[in-house]
């Protein structure tokens, strides 16, 4: 099984009692997930495990991050509006940088594929007849160019799973695989029971023992509580959950529940569900509280890949109807039932999760050694030309301009049908044709020719497909921005992307702000609220 993939066990309400229909995210402990690889993973490698594709994995990539991505200064200033960016000349400068941060980890790649192919090569016996000569050769530039190009494609089919594309991303949340001296649970455990857990494999009993007396006696540790919490993966836990229970024969949640309250209480209870659970009550959430909330069903249901929106359509039966055996199309129903017209359309359209990928043939002939000087380097690259259809964008941009701006009136089933279906790389090749034929940015015909919550739908799309960690940027400085702060809204982003790329996501924050996320939330949240969000997305 890849990383990006799963199969959930049954889902199911063992209290009996259904979701609220608003307040807080649904108790955790109220669904039994096992420990799997879902297409929400990103940093949950499996515990011990050293590299992932022969050293190409968010351990290594973090390592090369911390070398190399310039830290931001932190300035005493007050929160000010988000400043204009020349968007393209940021992208451009985006992608360069990660370029370069790719290569980086390509070159430390290299000399760990030589080492292992070297040291492969040591174990094989050699005879009175074989020269070291010819046992060295066995370790040639050759097979370590296929080595890393399997490792290369390999990590691009996981990260085209997670995110869509072949960007790499990084979360600020990856879990605690082994204790550091510095944790207090190790302190705290030494007391208790008199062992070191320095340098040892995470254990969660040792961590639901640190939980318990942080909620035991009156009022609760709230710093021990965020400290275990910012510090351990979604996968993990879950198995703090499981093991709560086990070790005291208490709920962890009902826990929490009682102990803690306000948005600080709901923060923590998201962190706790299982990630496709979260997104399905969020929908959910969306559809039936008071009216609709049209900006989270777009922030959702458009930015989710196809595997996690088929995790999403799961899970929402339970979500949505617990006691009621329902069919896999309730999100479906609930959507138009709720929403109309075109914009209820596009919902429907993105919840089925079947938007075009690229296949692994087409991404294998698309990945091309990298050449410096006219000499070959033993690096790869995607040309990102062959992953594209260029006649094909060359007509769905004609049939665009024609659906839009060539009449009188627009043909909305015309922009549904291709912003919908097709994949990001054949979505930027058409954006890129119809700003040749029309002169215009795909951005500019959609606010020309489409109103209301349709047209922030296609919006969405467009800024998602250009650059996932910049519109939920947009989207965190939407949430604070002004008088007030849609709480729920920072919540929903800060949980949801903190193991998949909110490192990405504070990079453009910053660029839009000038201020780092980190800040942002000190000057606009408070208590232990501000500090669990903090914890969650960490100082740049």
């Amino acid at each position: 099984m890849s990383y990006y993939q799963s199969n959930y066990p049954s889902y199911g309400s063992p209290y009996g009692a259904p979701p609220p229909s608003s307040g807080p995210p649904p108790p955790p402990g109220a669904y039994h997930w096992g420990q799997q690889w879902t297409a929400y993973s990103v940093n949950q490698y499996p515990q011990g495990q050293a590299f992932g594709y022969g050293g190409y994995n968010v351990p290594a990539v973090q390592q090369i991050h911390q070398q190399n991505y310039p830290c931001a200064q932190e300035t005493p200033v007050q929160p000010v509006a988000p400043m204009p960016v020349p968007v393209s000349l940021s992208l451009q400068a985006y992608d360069q940088h990660l370029h370069q941060y790719q290569m980086e980890m390509q070159e430390q790649m290299k000399m760990q594929a030589r080492q292992q192919l070297q040291q492969q090569q040591a174990e094989i016996p050699v005879d009175s007849s074989t020269t070291k000569d010819e046992v060295d050769n066995g370790t040639n530039d050759e097979d370590i160019k296929a080595h890393l190009k399997k490792i290369f494609v390999e990590e691009l089919v996981r990260r085209q799973g997670v995110s869509g594309t072949f960007d790499m991303t990084e979360g600020t949340v990856k879990g605690t695989h082994f204790y550091s001296s510095d944790d207090p649970v190790v302190a705290f455990y030494k007391t208790l029971d008199g062992e070191d857990k320095t340098g040892k494999p995470w254990d969660p009993e040792a961590d639901c023992c640190y939980l318990k007396n942080a909620m035991d006696g009156l009022g609760a540790n709230e710093d021990a509580i965020t400290h275990v919490v910012a510090t351990r993966n979604n996968s993990q836990r879950q198995e703090l959950k499981k093991m709560y229970k086990t070790a005291f024969g208490k709920d962890l949640i009902r826990c929490l529940e009682s102990e803690l309250s306000g948005d600080y209480k709901e923060a923590i209870m998201a962190c706790f569900v299982h990630p496709a659970v979260y997104d399905a009550w969020c929908v959910k959430e969306a559809i039936y509280g008071p009216g609709t909330d049209e900006k989270t069903l777009i922030e959702i249901l458009m930015t989710r890949t196809n595997a996690q929106i088929q995790e999403l359509r799961n899970a929402y039966v339970d979500v949505a109807s617990p006691h009621r055996k329902q069919s896999q199309t309730l999100i479906e129903k609930d959507i138009e039932d709720d929403t109309s017209g075109d914009f209820k359309r596009l919902l429907i359209s993105a919840s089925q999760g079947n938007r075009a990928a690229i296949p692994r043939e087409t991404l294998e002939q698309a990945v091309e050694e990298v050449m410096a000087d006219e000499k070959p380097t033993g690096m790869y690259n995607v040309n990102y030309v062959k992953l594209c259809d260029v006649e094909k964008a060359k007509r769905d941009a004609n049939n665009l301009f024609k659906a839009g701006e060539d009449r009188w009136g627009t043909d909305e089933a015309m922009f549904t049908r291709i912003f919908a279906t097709r994949d990001y790389y054949q979505l930027r090749e058409t954006w890129k044709q119809y700003t040749k034929l029309t002169q215009r940015d795909i951005l500019n015909s959609v606010d020309r020719e489409t109103s209301g919550d349709y047209k922030q739908g296609l919006r969405a799309i467009v800024m998602n497909v250009r650059c996932r960690p910049r519109y939920f940027a947009e989207r965190l400085v939407e949430a604070m921005k002004g008088l007030g702060t849609d709480d729920r809204s920072l919540i929903r982003i800060i949980v949801s992307r903190s193991e998949i790329d909110m490192e990405q996501i504070k990079q453009w924050f910053l660029e839009l702000t000038k201020q780092t996320l980190w800040r942002w939330l000190k000057d606009d949240c408070s208590g232990d609220y501000k500090k669990l969000l903090q914890a969650l997305v960490g100082r740049n």
